[in-house]
């Protein structure tokens, strides 16, 4: 009956846009329930549960039921307690100290007592226990010799009475710099962080002007050291070719002072001679004579060893001067300028390189540090497409270099082994039917 009497209902509307939009129709399905809920209550409660005061609904019981206790009572005990409960008739071990029965003393009637050297084994027995109780108890008090070799010392030269002529061989010492700070190689002698802060640019999410500042100054280092590559490449090719242009000259010059007709001639025919080319001809091997330099040889051996030396002595100047100017060197030209002194900075406070000192720790040069730039079209905006880089390995690696804490060595690849080739022998398939 009370499905019969509910409103109409309209599920389905298409718009409310229309003219019939507010319509009377209306769901009422939820209010209906509830106000049903709450006749339900009023007639079997005599009111709204939820109204009521907790001393209406709850009772509190103090005394408990007393069947409950009996039922608990026949329960079967628990295995692990019928087992703990169980007693066993053998009594258990003393833990007090007893005292030792009183040793009988031996007979002297016996045949092993005449020499009065036998020990009994409880004798025996009752004085190993004495000697093993502590001093205050009654036991003996060995005196025991304080041990004066230190086996762990460092062993002292070996001392040979017939080598008194020879100096004695002086220990290993650790070098007094060893104690000493290490120098950092920072041109402004400051020590850098082991974890440098790192520039705002090279986030993963930058924000504009950091990253363009970044990158301006990135392109501008490596501008500077593709021009300085440039100019180097082209200062060895023009040294290339003077060096050239002064061979040929001294070898022209040669050639006027010293070649005739008449010495070319000779020297042809000396060197046929000389080749053995007529004897192996005729089925006869001789060997090649040695023969003096003559003196265009000499000559030009002579200047050209000049030539060398004048080179060397340039570009070994130019080097200098470049070194002093702070400039990049010819050497390093293709290298990043970022590692050797084009830094704009002298502290690592701004999160860029610091700039290093001209006069290096050890043979080589710093390595210079890794491009950390992210170009326009690797930014990304999602941790989940974010690339890592980098290599925390190698970065604290360069931070002990430019402390000074280790010195710049080249790094040494894999030692060439020496090849073997293996074969098996076929000597044991060599056999004769007999």
């Amino acid at each position: 009956m009370a499905d019969t009497m509910l409103a109409p209902t309209s599920y389905k509307q298409p718009s409310r846009k229309g003219k019939k939009a507010w319509r009377k129709n209306v769901d009422l399905n939820d209010l209906t329930a509830n106000l049903e809920d709450v006749r339900t209550q009023i007639i079997q409660h005599g009111g709204v549960v939820s109204e009521k005061p907790a001393a209406d609904l709850f009772a509190l019981d103090t005394t408990g039921d007393s069947t409950i206790s009996l039922q608990q009572s026949k329960s079967k005990l628990l295995k692990a307690d019928e087992i703990l409960a169980q007693r066993s008739a053998v009594p258990g071990l003393e833990q007090r100290k007893r005292k030792a029965p009183d040793l009988a003393a031996p007979d002297p009637s016996a045949k092993r007592s005449k020499n009065g050297k036998y020990i009994s084994h409880k004798q025996l027995q009752h004085l190993r226990t004495v000697a093993n109780r502590p001093t205050g108890e009654g036991g003996f008090a060995l005196a025991i010799p304080e041990a004066t070799h230190d086996p762990w010392a460092p062993a002292g030269p070996a001392k040979h009475a017939e080598l008194d002529f020879l100096e004695p061989v002086r220990p290993i010492r650790e070098p007094s710099t060893l104690r000493h700070a290490p120098v950092s190689l920072v041109a402004s002698g400051k020590v850098v962080p082991a974890v440098p802060r790192p520039a705002a640019g090279k986030s993963y999410n930058p924000l504009v002007q950091d990253w363009s500042a970044l990158l301006e100054r990135e392109g501008a280092a490596a501008v500077e050291a593709e021009k300085a590559r440039v100019a180097a490449e082209l200062a060895e090719e023009e040294q290339v070719a003077r060096a050239e242009a002064e061979a040929a000259k001294v070898e022209a010059a040669e050639k006027e002072e010293w070649a005739t007709d008449y010495e070319s001639a000779w020297e042809s025919e000396w060197d046929g001679i000389q080749s053995g080319a007529e004897g192996e001809a005729n089925g006869v091997f001789t060997a090649k004579m040695k023969r003096r330099k003559t003196p265009a040889e000499r000559n030009k051996i002579l200047a050209r060893k000049q030539r060398e030396a004048a080179e060397t002595h340039e570009r070994r100047r130019k080097e200098r001067l470049a070194r002093k100017a702070g400039g990049v060197k010819p050497k390093l030209a293709g290298k990043s300028a970022r590692g050797q002194g084009s830094e704009v900075s002298d502290s690592s406070d701004d999160g860029f390189e610091p700039a290093l000192r001209r006069n290096r720790f050890g043979k080589r040069d710093v390595p210079a540090a890794p491009l950390e730039v992210v170009l326009p079209e690797d930014l990304q905006d999602s941790l989940r497409r974010l690339k890592p880089e980098g290599n925390l390995l190698t970065d604290r690696y360069r931070n002990l270099l430019v402390n000074g804490k280790v010195e710049v060595r080249k790094r040494l690849g894999q030692r060439k082994l020496r090849k073997v080739d293996k074969t098996e022998k076929w000597s044991y398939k060599d056999w004769k039917l007999k």
